[in-house]
Order: structure tokens, then C-alpha cells, then sequence
């Protein structure tokens, strides 16, 4: 796997146009990573890494907890109303001509290698979602600005384009092609190897809660920077989700059974916060993947008892380890080594781990 850096990047902005609108469940705080808290050991309230893609990335064992206005650091407690969120609430069209594109396909016929009866379930599109959002590259002047000016910008592997900061990075469409088990199989706890680890219904991924300075140093990126008013951001001009993100996605209503907003990279739903009785659930009712097996609408509108990922307030807020093995090759498509969603890396075609 060739080297990432795992920070925070931007693109161009506009006027805005009207998308899917939903109704946010309405929370004033989340909860951040504890400061010292593992990358390394996949257990509740973390999000496990593994030694492949640490090693590329050189993330450390563990993450600090950066003094923003926004986080209280004894607490650990993030108070949204204090986030300098990025400007601007652009319609997709904003960043490519045909807006945001984006399809899904089943075929309980056709399996992921690796995955014998499974089936497949297929993602196509161009990494723009149905969601606003913010005006990126950061403008100067911004209150987002400073923060996005202080960290390193990188090369995108799929351009070659070097980036003074993260601050100039923009927003562009990509090939966003993944393909993932239909009817996955909860197997064992499995640490995270890439830096997508889901794909929303809205047509962006979701990527993996760390963030780093300038002095290496990792972070949960909503503790250490401010996104956009849906908890996006670009990186290598690929937009992307963190924490908080459900608050703009459609159809979720108010009660009952939160819906699902995406799938992971091993197959499974990822759904909203609240359970079958309402309640918004805490990290104490889920497992060490962040998730708990419920019966779901699935999006055809079938009822399935299934295990899912839940994104919730409390960190890493979606996915903390993978519940079912990956085909990262299948899941991070093109198949074959590609410089959009594998940065380049090369992945073994099957089940990973072996």
C-alpha cells in the first residue's frame, strides 16, 4: 500500500441549489475520542486500526484530543453550537455539471470473491452526494480558515496536484465503484484496513475518524476541525462524511427504528441512531464494532433481523472495527490498484484477513 495522508482537504464554491432535505435528531453535543485512547485494540469507544494500513499511514497507538473552542477536553464533550463550520451549502452541481450521480444494484447471484452465496450488492456513481455542501477550497477570511491553513495538503495520487495546505484542496467528482456482500456473515472483530469505511445512500463514503498535524499527531476529525454544516469534507478532493453526518440525510423522521443511511465496506447496514422504541442508543448498548444485531427496514422496504453499525453521537461515531471480513479489492473498486478510492494501494482479491 502506497502512503496517505489523512487529513482534511477542500474545493470550489457557488451558489447553492435545493437537494433532499430531513429532519435532524436534534443534538447540541457530541462526544470525542478520549485523549490516549487506542488505535490499535478494537474495543468500545475506539476505533481499531490495522497494522497494514497503520504502518503505511503511521498512525500511532493512540489519539490525542486537540484544545479547540469548540471541545472541552476534561469533559471530552463537543458543543456543536461552537464549530466555525466551513460557508457555503452548495447543491452538487456547484462542483460538476451533472450533479450528483450515484445508483445501487443488487444480485444475490453474482458473489464478491471470497464470499461463496453470498450475493452482491454493487455502489456506482461520482462521489458527489445529494447532501449540501460547503464552499471548498476554505476562503481566506473564513472562521474555518485558520484551522484548515495549519495542516499539510498532501498530493492527490490521482492527480499528482500538490497542495500547500489542506485549506486549498477542492472538491471534484471521482469514480466511486464498490461492491460488498448482499448477505454478509458476522465473523469475528476485524480492524479497519483503508480509509473508506462505508458508502452512504446520499452517493459520498464515510471515512475513518482520525485525523493528523503537522507533527503526526491523530486526532478525531471533529474534535480537531471544523466541516461543513453535514459533517463533510474534502480529501484529495474526494468529499467525505464524519461524525455527526446523519443530521442531513433524508427520511429519517423522528420516531421508531432509525433508517439505514449506508453500507459498510463488509456488507452490513449502517443505520441512524435510534432503536426500534425511539430511544437514541449509547455506545453501552452497542458492541465493540460499534454496532447490535435488530430487525431493520432494509431500503427495498423488507424487514431483516441483521446485524448493523450505528451512528450515534458518541465516538467513532459510525464503524469502530469491521464485524465481517472485506474484500478491500471489491469494496474499494475499480478493481485493481486505483488512485481514487484505494490512494493507490494495492489490495489482495478475497476475503481480508485470509
Amino acid at each position: 500500500m502506497s502512503a496517505v495522508i489523512l487529513v482534511a482537504c477542500g474545493g470550489g464554491g457557488g451558489d447553492s441549489s435545493s437537494t433532499s432535505s430531513s429532519s435532524s435528531t436534534g443534538e447540541t453535543t457530541l462526544v470525542t475520542a478520549v485523549n490516549g485512547s487506542s488505535n490499535v485494540t478494537c474495543d468500545k469507544g475506539v476505533q481499531c486500526i490495522g497494522a497494514l494500513f497503520r504502518f503505511v499511514t503511521s498512525i500511532p497507538g493512540t489519539l490525542s484530543i486537540a484544545s479547540t473552542s469548540w471541545t472541552n477536553t476534561s469533559t471530552n464533550i463537543i458543543t456543536i453550537s461552537q464549530i466555525p463550520f466551513v460557508d457555503g451549502s452548495n447543491a452538487a452541481t456547484v462542483y460538476d455539471s451533472q450533479g450528483s450521480v450515484f445508483d445501487t444494484l443488487t444480485n444475490p447471484i453474482l458473489d464478491v470473491p471470497g464470499f461463496s452465496g453470498q450475493g452482491s450488492r454493487i455502489f456506482i456513481g461520482n462521489g458527489l452526494p445529494s447532501t449540501k455542501m460547503g464552499t471548498f477550497p476554505v476562503q481566506s477570511g473564513t472562521a474555518a480558515y485558520s484551522y484548515y491553513a495549519a495542516l499539510p495538503g498532501g498530493t492527490n495520487p490521482a492527480t499528482n496536484q500538490t497542495y500547500a495546505t489542506s485549506a486549498d484542496i477542492g472538491i471534484s467528482a471521482y469514480p466511486l465503484i464498490s461492491a460488498v456482500p448482499l448477505n454478509p456473515v458476522a465473523t469475528g472483530f476485524y480492524p479497519i484496513e483503508s480509509l473508506i469505511v462505508g458508502i452512504t445512500l446520499t452517493g459520498a463514503a464515510w471515512h475513518v475518524e482520525k485525523a493528523n498535524d503537522s507533527s503526526s499527531n491523530y486526532y478525531s476529525p471533529v474534535n480537531a476541525l471544523p466541516m461543513d454544516a453535514c459533517f463533510g469534507h474534502p480529501y484529495n478532493q474526494q468529499y467525505h462524511y464524519h461524525g455527526y453526518s446523519w443530521k442531513c440525510f433524508p427520511n429519517q423522521g423522528t420516531t421508531g427504528q432509525s433508517p439505514v443511511f449506508g453500507f459498510a465496506l463488509d456488507g452490513f447496514p449502517i443505520t441512524g441512531p435510534r432503536a426500534a422504541d425511539g430511544h437514541e442508543m449509547t455506545n453501552d448498548e452497542l458492541d465493540i464494532c460499534h454496532g447490535t444485531t435488530s430487525v431493520i427496514t432494509m431500503p427495498d422496504g423488507t424487514s431483516k433481523n441483521t446485524y448493523h453499525y450505528v451512528l450515534n453521537r458518541e465516538y467513532p461515531y459510525s464503524v469502530g472495527c469491521f464485524r465481517g471480513k472485506v474484500n478491500y479489492d471489491q469494496a474499494l473498486g475499480p478493481p485493481g490498484p486505483n488512485p481514487y478510492m484505494k490512494e493507490g494501494a494495492t489490495y489482495p482479491l478475497g476475503a481480508y484477513p485470509p
